[in-house]
This record gives structure tokens, sequence and C-alpha cells, in this order.
């Protein structure tokens, strides 16, 4: 017996309408997670929250919420979680800094990257100009 793979149809046309309205409501959902980040973390123990904090904070989708958490611990406590001070104060520090936090880009917003800086080349009289180091 083969097994064959669900097949999804792409919609033939996209509407860009739809596209702005859903990333509005992931915004309002993803800024109402942030706002109520105290009330769920509150049961928890000091060590709890900073071992979740840290948690949160290593993966790129939660990382700001991990900063969230991270601002309700006390440094002892991160240290601690992290296993290390400057990582600890890190965190610590970076959790209390509220312009850092709104620099942030939001999970599922992906930044614009041009790389056609790097791949474009010279010609002049036929002979090509290596290309430039885009480290």
């Amino acid at each position: 017996m083969r097994r064959t793979g669900l097949k999804i149809a792409a919609a033939e046309t996209v509407d860009r309408d739809d596209r702005a309205a859903m990333g509005a409501a992931l915004d309002r959902l993803y800024g109402a997670a942030m706002h109520s980040v105290a009330g769920i973390v509150a049961d928890l123990s000091p060590s709890e929250r900073a071992r979740l904090a840290v948690f949160c904070y290593g993966r790129a989708h939660l990382n700001l919420i991990g900063l969230a958490i991270a601002a309700t611990c006390e440094l002892a406590h991160l240290i601690a979680a992290t296993h290390s001070p400057t990582a600890g104060r890190t965190i610590f520090a970076q959790s209390r800094d509220p312009a850092l936090i709104a620099e942030k880009p939001l999970p599922g917003r992906r930044i614009a990257i041009s790389l056609a800086g790097c791949a474009r080349a010279r010609r002049t009289e036929g002979e090509a100009e290596p290309l430039p180091f885009c480290g």
C-alpha cells in the first residue's frame, strides 16, 4: 500500500488586506501574551520563574516573553538559572531596559535583507571586478 502526502492547493490570488489583517491580529495576540506574563508566572517559585525566563529567552520566538518573565526575577535567581554570572546579569539588564525591548522585532515578522550589493559585479570593457567581501 502506497501512502501519499496531503496536498494543499495554494490560493491563486493572495489578498494583501488579509495579510495585513492577520499581521495586526498576531501583533495584538502577542501583545496580550506579553501583558499577561506576570499573572501566568505569579504562582511559580522564584527559581522556577528564573529557569522559565532563561528557557524562553533562549528561543527566538519566545525571547521577548523570556525578558518579560526575567523582569519579575531577582538577579541571584537568574544567575543560578543560567549557571553564569555574565549571562544572568545580561538577561537581568536587558529585562529592565524598555528601549531594548521596544527595538526588537515581533516574532513572525521578517526583517528585509538585501544581498544585491554583495552579488553585484561591475563589468568594464569585458573584465569583471572581483566581488566585494560581504562578511
